[in-house]
């Protein structure tokens, strides 16, 4: 059991567990509910990626995600629904501003401003103390794990979109290639001389020499 101090209120009690099957960290608050944190499942995280650029997210409650999930926390008497995504730096600076929902006549409404900042400072907590474990980088690789099929079939989905756009592009092209070459050859043809008995040029001056020499 862990130990917590958030603000001036009383020190929370906290059973910490990991479900590496998922990639995610679930925080069992005494008297109040669960947090279950992870990785945005919509913004993997890539090896090679600056660690304050991760989007964390953090679920209020557990078990399949939802908008109304088992263990709600429930901070001055409202249940927190849904989940939120963050930034890590935005943790690390401390600049985190959380606004969960709660459920009113099946209607998500925001909570009020205090219960928000309450909310925000137990999470604060919470992730901060997740991400600085030993296990974090390991529960990570559990998340892209978990993730993979997702990603595999989507990147697949992007893969043929462009192989079927590329393809027209290359129709495309071999087509203006051969307009090209056409209007090539017809300009390496030379210009058109007049046609024998074809009518004047519109804009030509009409010769008046015969006529005058005959006045």
């Amino acid at each position: 059991m862990l130990t917590f101090t958030v603000g001036s209120g009383p020190a929370l009690e906290v059973a910490e567990y990991t479900d590496f099957d998922t990639g995610q960290a679930v925080y069992r608050v005494t008297g109040i509910g669960a947090f279950t944190l992870g990785w945005d499942p919509d913004h993997h995280p890539e090896a090679d990626q600056d660690p304050k650029e991760e989007i964390l997210q953090v679920a209020y409650g557990t078990g399949p995600a939802g908008f109304q999930m088992d263990e709600a926390p429930v901070l001055f008497g409202l249940t927190l629904a849904g989940s939120e995504s963050f930034t890590r730096a935005a943790l690390a600076s401390g600049d985190l501003r959380l606004r969960p929902y709660r459920l009113i006549i099946s209607a998500p409404v925001r909570v009020p401003h205090g219960t928000a900042r309450r909310a925000t400072a137990i999470v604060s907590a919470l992730a901060r103390h997740w991400l600085a474990q030993p296990w974090a980088p390991e529960l990570r690789r559990a998340h892209e794990h978990h993730c993979a099929p997702r990603s595999l079939h989507r990147y697949g989905g992007l893969i043929a979109q462009h192989e079927e756009r590329m393809r027209r592009l290359r129709e495309d092209r071999a087509y203006y290639i051969q307009r090209a070459d056409r209007a090539t050859a017809i300009l390496q043809a030379g210009p058109v001389p007049v046609a024998a008995g074809a009518p004047p040029h519109p804009f030509t001056s009409p010769d008046t020499t015969t006529d005058s020499a005959g006045r």
